[in-house]
C-alpha cells in the first residue's frame, strides 16, 4: 500500500509537468471543483498487486490539443515510473477533462526519458 502511495505521488508530479496540463483532478464534478480550489482531489488510481496498473485524469490548459496532452502524459508517466521504481506499467489509462484516450505504455531503454515533441 505505501509503494502504490509513492507511485501515486509519481504519476501525479509527472502528469502535472506535462505539457498542455493545467491540473491532474477527479473525473467527478466536486473532485474538479475541489482541484480548482486547491483542495487535493485525487486524480490518480494506482493497483500494483500483481500487475502495475495506474489511471490519471487531467485537466487541459485553454488552447492545447488533447490527443497530445494525453500523449504527453503517458509517456511521461511511463518512463517516470518505470525509471524511479523499475517496474513497468502493465496497464496505463489516461483521461483528459473525463474523456478516455488510448495509451500503449512504451518500454525506455538507455535513460531515454519522454520527447519534449509538441512543447513549446
Amino acid at each position: 500500500m505505501n509503494n502504490e502511495r509513492k507511485i501515486r505521488r509519481m504519476v501525479r508530479a509527472a502528469a502535472r509537468a506535462s505539457y498542455g496540463v493545467a491540473a491532474v483532478a477527479g473525473e467527478r464534478w466536486y473532485e474538479r471543483v475541489a482541484a480548482r480550489l486547491g483542495i487535493h482531489a485525487g486524480g490518480v488510481a494506482v493497483s500494483s498487486d500483481p500487475e502495475l496498473r495506474v489511471h490519471v485524469n487531467v485537466h487541459l490548459a485553454s488552447g492545447v490539443p488533447a490527443a497530445q496532452v494525453a500523449a504527453n502524459v503517458a509517456e511521461a508517466v511511463d518512463y517516470t515510473v518505470q525509471r524511479d521504481t523499475g517496474r513497468k506499467i502493465d496497464e496505463l489509462k489516461v483521461t483528459v477533462d473525463g474523456i478516455p484516450f488510448p495509451t500503449e505504455p512504451t518500454q525506455h531503454r538507455n535513460g531515454d526519458g519522454p520527447s519534449t515533441e509538441g512543447e513549446g
